[in-house]
């Protein structure tokens, strides 16, 4: 009996990291199969693509995030000290060292979101554009970028500050892997990508789950 009830979390198991793995691997593929043919749109509405450029990803709803300065305070400063330093027509004179007035202390940067609007991956550049602000990162003057859970900081050589954008972790893997692909058209190595994803896709396969033995008879 007790072997027979191994036996079933066995092959319960191997279903739960069979359908994991089987995600993964369709993931994969339509990542493998989109980075063999897809070459952007040609056309956006309610945005003007340079001639030759391509769109690869759009997201509206985005957060602009940028470091702010929140929660600082006044710091009250010190009486000092009085000393007495001699006297004058009878009366001690003191002299107060030490003594320092008030001050200002700013919070820590904060990250914040202050605009909010639709951000677009060409393989061109990377355009924010909100209701108040806009941001153009241009893929010539990348100096780099970063992808963290639900967001991404490009960096460019024409801005002091990096560009953050905020889309959500939901969106992670789509949005990641439409960067890099748009980047790699940028800069001619698609089939460097491509080689890439084929050598994952064989690591993927090589990690397929082994069916459990069959239950003893």
């Amino acid at each position: 009996m007790f072997e027979r009830h191994h036996a079933k979390q066995r092959a319960e198991a191997y279903q739960r990291a069979l359908a994991t793995w089987q995600s993964d691997r369709d993931g994969l593929a339509a990542a493998l199969a989109m980075a063999g043919s897809f070459e952007g749109e040609r056309q956006a509405e309610g945005f003007v693509l340079q001639r030759g450029e391509g769109l690869f990803a759009t997201v509206t709803g985005v957060g602009l995030v940028e470091e702010r300065r929140v929660g600082g305070h006044w710091q009250s400063g010190t009486s000092g000290l009085s000393v007495p330093v001699g006297s004058l027509g009878g009366r001690t004179v003191r002299y107060h060292v030490g003594a320092t007035r008030g001050h200002y202390v700013q919070g820590a940067p904060t990250p914040t979101a202050i605009d909010t609007g639709t951000v677009r991956v060409t393989d061109r550049r990377l355009v924010f554009t909100g209701s108040a602000q806009t941001r153009e990162c241009r893929f010539d003057k990348l100096l780099g970028y970063h992808l963290d859970p639900g967001r991404v900081t490009v960096s460019v050589s024409n801005r002091q500050k990096p560009t953050t954008i905020d889309y959500g972790a939901a969106l992670d893997d789509w949005f990641g892997f439409r960067l890099e692909l748009a980047l790699a058209h940028h800069q001619g190595q698609v089939p460097e990508l491509v080689a890439q994803l084929n050598e994952q896709m064989g690591q993927l396969d090589a990690r397929r789950p082994v069916p459990p033995p069959p239950p003893p008879g």
